[in-house]
């Protein structure tokens, strides 16, 4: 048997309770990441792709960012026999050969990452995240190594990029409203470059914490520290004492 983990995913396991429902049986409790974010992430996307490292921090070497195709897209391309890729093209979805955690479990990794960058000498994975002004590495850390080790160990149509020697993330934090019309806002976003040092030995512990909550074939306790969790149960418990 293998596992398959989104890397994005991966951000939000605070809960083996709520992991194991989701993963096992499809129920998701909603009060997780709103859609609007997704919009921001490729708006972002779409003005950072065509320029170069060093207008987001001085702290990385000079670097371009690869452009992702789509299926679609690449099926077009063979339809008229043209190549799949152009030169600095990476598949728009991602996906890694089979792993092994540290039991020997197999597993695998699919997603879409944000920006891919090929230094002179290394590659780099950079994500963005509208959010605070506070470092959020930490949060996002298996998110990134997993994309890393994607591109270490691709499956077949995925490009090898080894060494991945640069990851972290490029937050935005909402400013003043700087003009205004009837249609639109100005706004002024403040932008800081955290980067993030990896930690493969972390991450495939984490992913073997996972699979280990997967395999106990049964519905993990309620965690008290879990909003999620407690929040639903108060509301059983209202409509309970309702009816």
């Amino acid at each position: 048997m293998s596992y398959t983990f989104a890397p994005n995913n991966l951000n939000y396991v605070t809960c083996n309770r709520c992991f194991y429902l989701m993963y096992k049986h499809k129920i998701k409790i909603e009060g997780g990441f709103p859609a609007i974010f997704n919009d921001l992430d490729l708006k972002q996307k779409d003005f950072f792709i065509e320029k170069v490292t060093s207008v987001i921090s001085n702290d990385l070497p000079e670097g371009k960012f690869y452009k992702t195709v789509t299926q679609e897209e690449r099926k077009k391309r063979k339809k008229e026999t043209k190549s799949e890729f152009n030169e600095m093209e990476i598949p728009a979805l991602i996906k890694s050969k089979e792993l092994n955690d540290k039991n020997n479990r197999k597993f695998v990794l699919k997603g879409k990452p944000d920006l891919v960058v090929k230094f002179e000498n290394d590659y780099g994975i950079l994500d963005f995240k509208t959010t605070s002004q506070e470092d959020k590495t930490d949060k996002y850390k298996y998110q990134l190594e997993a994309y890393a080790q994607i591109f270490e160990f691709p499956e077949e149509g995925v490009p090898k990029l080894f060494p991945i020697g640069h990851m972290g993330l490029i937050q935005f934090s909402p400013e003043e409203i700087i003009n205004s019309d009837l249609e639109y806002i100005t706004q002024k976003m403040k932008m800081n470059y955290y980067p993030l040092k990896r930690d493969t030995d972390g991450f495939y512990a984490f992913i073997t914490r996972l699979i280990d909550v997967l395999e106990m074939n049964r519905v993990p306790e309620k965690s008290t520290k879990c909003k999620k969790c407690n929040d639903v149960d108060r509301y059983l418990e209202i409509k309970k004492n309702e009816k």
